[in-house]
Order: structure tokens, then sequence, then C-alpha cells
């Protein structure tokens, strides 16, 4: 057996570590983008793009409401509180959802509907902007800025048919909040 003395494995040892000292400044360094105009300081908080909507619990919907632009029949609401609710009809399968997301990026939101293969849309509701995510021909959501968050609205008709295209219908959910917005 072939014993290693202290200096070879002093070098060795040396050796690795000037290796991942160098890596580790290699990886630490390199020169900053060229700034656009606005900070990527984590400190320094974004500002929102849109004023920021108040909307009452379920978005200010009303069961009524809900029915006639969403043509389902039979919608109860299941779950209600200030940030998300739910209608479901039982003998279809059919549901409407809203979501009040504050201090959340739509960005990511967008990116995840995309990345799940929906088809991505663009839409603006009195000047928020937002995007509608097609699942199917009976299943799409939307969403528009607010503030440093979002409105959303994901609506699936499953056995039911919808009256018109899935995304038009989501889209009309989404302005009729906006409009409800105090």
């Amino acid at each position: 057996m072939r014993s290693v003395g202290f200096t070879t494995v002093w070098k060795r040892r040396t050796y690795l570590g000037l290796i991942a000292v160098a890596v580790l400044a290699a990886g630490c360094s390199g020169s900053e983008p060229e700034s656009s105009g606005s900070s990527s300081d984590p400190t320094t908080p974004a500002q929102p793009s849109t004023e920021e909507l108040f909307v009452g619990e379920c978005g200010s919907m009303t069961d009524e409401r809900l029915t006639s632009i969403t043509g389902i029949s039979g919608l109860t609401t299941s779950s209600a509180n200030a940030v998300r609710c739910r209608w479901d009809a039982v003998d279809t399968g059919a549901y409407a959802m809203f979501t009040w997301y504050r201090g959340s990026p739509i960005d990511r939101e967008r990116t995840v509907a995309g990345q799940m293969g929906r088809e991505i849309g663009i839409i603006d509701a009195d000047g928020h902007p937002g995007f509608t995510a097609k699942g199917s021909d009976t299943s799409c959501e939307a969403g528009v800025e607010s503030g440093d968050g979002f409105l959303h609205w994901s609506l699936n008709y499953y056995y039911a048919a919808p009256p018109r295209p899935s995304c038009d219908v989501v889209e009309d959910l989404i302005r009729a909040t906006v409009e409800n917005a105090k």
C-alpha cells in the first residue's frame, strides 16, 4: 500500500480550494446589464402599473349577475370569503371562481398558464391590462392587473354547453368586476 505524504495531500487540497474559489468568483462576478430605467434592487418596491381596485366579497358579483353572464343555471356558492369565491352547478359540474391576488405578480400566473399549454390572449378592462388562458372550448381563465396584484376569474362548463366562447364569458366576468369595483 502506497502512502501519500502530508505535503502531497496539502497541495491537492490547496489546488482544489483555489479552483473552488475561482469558480465561485467567476459566478459572482460579471457585468451588470445596462439599466433600462427600472431598478432590479430587491429593496426597491415595484411600482404598481394600474390603480388598486377595491372589490367587495366575491368580486362584487351577485348570483343573478353571474348566472346572467355565464348562462349556467343552478350555480350555488360553495365557498366565499374576501379573496376567493367559488360557485358550482351540481347537475353539470360547471363552476366559476373568483380570486383576488393581492401583492402577487400577474405575469407569474400568465406564465404558469402558458406552461400548462393554455392558449394565452391579451385583454384590457377599463385600463387594467391582463390575459386570458383558454384551456379548451369549455374552460378559460382571465386576470387583470389591480395595483400590485390582480383580479382573476376561472370558468369551466364541463358538461354544460357554453352560450358563447368560454373566454368571451370570462372576459365579461372580469369587466363586470372592474365596473363594480369601489
